[in-house]
């Protein structure tokens, strides 16, 4: 099975979300903050390919639907797809950002303790 890079986008905004409830815990170990990044990044860089690169998620996914389903309306969920890069971007940014401030804090809590 490969993994497209749109299902591993979906699959790293549903980690951040997980990763966002374990929060308590998440910001006591150095190891699962940095592990928690790794999908914001990707996240984030995908939005910003996504945005200003070649594809057209919207197209694709409606174009891609017409023609399996011929005379179906279009569902109304294809709207997020207009909007699914920006949401991308603007999760991926701001726990992004949430888990880099806990991590730098975590860093100079340590030192500050020695």
């Amino acid at each position: 099975m490969v993994m497209n890079p749109l299902i591993l986008s979906l699959v790293g905004l549903v980690l951040v979300g997980v990763s966002a409830n374990l929060l308590k815990l998440i910001k006591k170990n150095k190891i699962f903050l940095f592990i928690s990044m790794l999908p914001c990044i990707y996240i984030f860089f995908y939005g910003l390919y996504a945005t200003f690169g070649p594809i057209d998620l919207y197209k694709d996914g409606t174009e891609n639907f017409i023609a399996q389903n011929p005379g179906k309306d279009l569902p109304v969920v294809f709207v997020l797809l207009k909007f699914y890069q920006y949401i991308l971007i603007l999760v991926g940014a701001i726990f992004g950002l949430i888990y880099f401030n806990y991590f730098r804090n975590f860093n100079n809590s340590t030192e500050s303790s020695d």
